[in-house]
């Protein structure tokens, strides 16, 4: 009888331990979702690992990871708001990891959904913190104005024209 209730014992122990998938499996799985396509599963997943990375005291890179990868599901969704709410809150968390580039890749991913008004959100925003990189910012922008005249999005040409941009 103890040799079963040792082996009931170590047979649960043993499921305990493979239950869960380690926090680095994890945000592999969180890589393979956005890299699928499951934007909307990246955003329900990315919760969560962030308070695992807290909770195991897993660094910022880790949590940075997370981060990121909603950063860009959200703007694969066309969600421009958010993301620009979303890159003024990281800047502040994560110092030095929030570039034009980044405004300029996420606005972009909004433009591409087609949600023209918000991709103007998201560049504008990078626009003015990073005045000195117009660069960056111009291109996407014209193009943002061709795809929204060509689509008739009267609402993004108004905000382009609004913000001087046009």
């Amino acid at each position: 009888m103890k040799s079963l209730t040792a082996l009931v014992l170590g047979v649960c122990l043993l499921a305990a331990a493979c239950g869960a998938p380690s926090l680095d499996d994890a945000l592999t799985g969180l890589q393979t979702s956005y890299d699928a396509g499951s934007f909307e599963q990246v955003l329900q997943e990315a919760p969560g690992l962030l308070e695992r990375c807290k909770s195991e005291n897993a660094g910022d890179a880790k949590a940075w990871k997370v981060e990121k990868l909603r950063l860009l599901a959200l703007g694969k969704l066309g969600r421009g708001d958010e993301a620009a709410e979303e890159l003024a809150r990281l800047d502040g968390a994560y110092s030095g990891k929030v570039k034009a580039e980044l405004y300029a890749q996420v606005g972009g991913y909004v433009m591409d959904s087609g949600e023209y008004t918000q991709a103007v959100t998201v560049l504008d925003a990078g626009a003015k913190k990073y005045a000195s990189k117009k660069d960056v910012f111009m291109p996407i922008i014209q193009t943002c104005s061709k795809l929204a005249s060509d689509a008739g999005d009267n609402e993004a040409t108004a905000k382009l024209k609004a913000l001087g941009y046009l």
